[in-house]
């Protein structure tokens, strides 16, 4: 399925949402959607390796400054939800995480300002307490709060730390019968956290600050790093 949507779909620049059926043939049209190419790279028909001009034009020219800067006006801005959310999805996915923070700020700061919500659209029109839309903490306890990955049959808990802006973060992440917390800080040039996770998991770490990592947990978790897996 990759290979036909790539072969007919990829138009050399950007991927085309849809053909039309004349006379028998499949025929492009020349509708190109922003979301369409979140939705080619989120699912795996493109990549940043094998679509690098793509990659990099989606990941500099795109988001929240589009509106600002009109750039490619011929493809057709995405809304809030679902398209942003992909947008930032991908960014985290291949380590973008900086700038996936940061462009959530830009994507969703008016609307909590302006009704202490999160909406559907990108406009105040209809849906501005909108459920899909709290995906962002998700991303947020993931990425900015460390808690990466937690896997409960084999009780493995993954921190990944970022590299951030933000000096200090804190957080609570219920977990069966009790909770994982997590918290975490900039001192003198090194990423001090402390985790204290329920009785029995492992947890594992990963180091992406570019800083020296001190940790401390609770006696009850297990801890080992990526490389004793």
């Amino acid at each position: 399925m990759h290979e036909v949507i790539r072969g007919q779909s990829y138009d050399g620049g950007f991927f085309i949402d849809n053909a039309v059926r004349l006379d028998g043939r499949l025929v492009l049209t020349r509708n190109r959607s922003e979301i369409c190419q979140y939705y080619a790279f989120y699912f795996g028909t493109a990549d940043p390796d094998s679509n690098p001009e793509l990659w990099n034009t989606l990941l500099t020219r795109f988001g929240p400054s589009r509106n600002r800067t009109n750039a490619y006006t011929d493809v057709h801005e995405a809304n809030a939800f679902i398209g942003n959310y992909l947008r930032l999805e991908l960014l985290a996915r291949y380590g973008y995480v900086r700038q996936a923070v940061d462009e959530s700020a830009d994507y969703l700061h008016y609307m909590a300002e302006r009704t202490g919500t999160l909406w559907e659209n990108d406009g105040d029109y209809a849906s501005c307490n909108h459920g899909f839309a709290s995906h962002v903490v998700h991303s947020l306890i993931r990425d900015v709060l460390g808690i990466y990955r937690i896997d409960p049959i084999a009780q493995i808990l993954t921190l990944r730390f970022c590299d951030l802006e933000i000096s200090f973060c804190k957080g609570v992440l219920p977990l069966g019968d009790g909770a994982v917390h997590l918290e975490w800080s900039k001192v003198d040039g090194r990423v001090e956290y402390r985790i204290d996770a329920p009785p029995g998991y492992k947890v594992k770490v990963e180091n992406l600050t570019g800083l020296p990592l001190n940790g401390k947990m609770d006696e009850s978790a297990i801890f080992y790093t990526s490389e004793e897996e």
